[in-house]
Parts: C-alpha cells; structure tokens; sequence
C-alpha cells in the first residue's frame, strides 16, 4: 500500500465540473475547487489487499469513515509487526509521532482524498480508540496506552519490551545452569525466535549463559541440547519479535548483551 513499492492502480476521480464562464476582469478571483474525491475505491479500507466490489465514498461522511478505518490499520499491530516502513517512521521521534504529509502519500490515502488535505484526516481521527491527532493537527501516532502489551513468561507477567529485558540480563551473568524456573522463562523467550525449532533440534536438556564464539564480548544464552551439543541464541530477537511496536528498527536483535543468531 505504501509509495515504495505499491502496485496498486491509481484511483479514477469524477470528471470536474464544466468550467464557469470567466468572471469580468474587476470581479476578485474564485477560491480554487477542492479536489472531488473518488466516488469507488478498489478496497474495503481497513484490510490488506483489494476488493472485486469497490466501496462507495460519494459523501463526506462515508469518506470520514473510510479515512478512520484505513488510518487506524496503518497504525494497527497487525500492520506495524511487518511494516518497517511505519515502525521506522515512527521511531523519528521519542513520541512516535508521524506526520499526517507521510501517511499521504501512501496510495490509498491519495485514493481517498485525491487533494492530500490534512484537516479531514485530522477530523475523521477525532474520537479514535487507536490513533491519537497531536494538537497542531498535524500529526498522528499509534495510542501510547496501545504501544505496551503484557506477556506471560515462565509464569510471570511482564508488561513492556523493557520490563523483559530487566529480567533477562541478570541472567545473562550466571555462570552456572539456570535453575528450571529461570528455564521456563528462557524456553518460552525462545518460542517466539524465528528459528526456534532449529534452535531447539534433539531438545534443551539444560540452559546456561555463555557466549558467541563471534562475539566473544558479549554474553548470550546456550542451549545444552539432549544429544550433547549446543546452539546460543540471540534472546533480544525474541523480544523484538514479542513487541514488534517498541523493537528499535535496524538493530535485528543485536544489541548488548544479545549479540547471537
């Protein structure tokens, strides 16, 4: 949907109004016609993909809601957790915001409002449970309240990428195998890796800290597996992947103390 790599047809508008006859040279000049928006566009706003039954927004009211539907999906965690774009635009700023010119330039947004005004983006936001419009009208971010979710790991409930850090690094310290409570915590880290199957292989017999033999620096957790060897992984992958919306863009899992595959 986004202008970097959209193959979606630009939508067709509603042909113009034949032109008024041309005011005398004295009279002032006519303000300049809003542009007319598309009576049909070709998706149901607010889902991936296109739609073979197109949607009218032939008023202002069915726009609005068109407008909030889409907006709210572009700041969605169904979205943000496969649209770097969106996450690294919001990591511009320590608020999140982003500004309403970015979201216009996404191709279903034009189709919506062929003319990139901003206010009825603004407007339509009004009253959302997800968006948030900052007060200069110009700007958008995803509900800080939203930003955080808890999960529950080993038993325990965390709120938050940091709270999960907190927990993880002392452990990172340990010279000895971690005890079966610290394990849990660990094996459900684990299951949310990309390669946790692979990771896993003949089964964790037991799991302790220790380090990349290509980053010898820094420490990271060991898989002790049933068949005697072992696989290290990078345990802030997991994070990232458990809190898509507060994983710093570009880092791939590979900060401090987390420096493993």
């Amino acid at each position: 949907d986004k202008r970097r790599m959209s193959t979606e047809p630009e939508p067709t508008t509603e042909a113009p109004a034949a032109a008024a006859e041309a005011a005398p040279a004295s009279a002032p000049a006519a303000a300049p016609a809003a542009a007319a928006p598309a009576a049909a566009i070709s998706f149901v706003p607010g889902e991936a993909g296109k739609s073979d039954a197109p949607a009218a927004v032939d008023d202002d009211e069915k726009r609005a809601a068109a407008i909030k539907k889409q907006v709210e999906y572009y700041f969605s965690e169904a979205n943000l957790t496969n649209d770097k774009f969106m996450r690294t635009e919001m990591a511009k700023t320590s608020e999140k915001w982003v500004p309403i010119s970015v979201i216009m330039t996404f191709n279903r947004m034009k189709a919506l409002l062929p003319g990139a005004e901003h206010a009825p983006v603004a407007a339509a936001m009004a009253g959302s449970e997800v968006v948030e419009v900052s007060e200069d009208g110009e700007k958008l971010r995803r509900l800080p309240a939203l930003m955080k979710k808890t999960v529950t790991l080993g038993g325990k409930e965390f709120v938050g990428r940091a709270a999960v850090v907190a927990h993880a690094r002392p452990l990172l310290q340990k010279e000895v195998e971690l005890a079966e409570e610290e394990c849990s915590f660990i094996k459900d880290l684990l299951s949310h890796h990309a390669k946790a199957a692979e990771k896993i292989g003949a089964g964790i017999a037991s799991i302790k800290a220790g380090c990349n033999p290509k980053f010898p620096d820094t420490r990271c957790f060991v898989l002790v597996r049933a068949d005697g060897s072992e696989e290290d992984f990078s345990y802030l992958k997991c994070v990232d992947a458990l809190f898509p919306l507060e994983a710093p863009p570009g880092k791939g899992g590979k900060g401090k103390g987390g420096k493993g595959k």
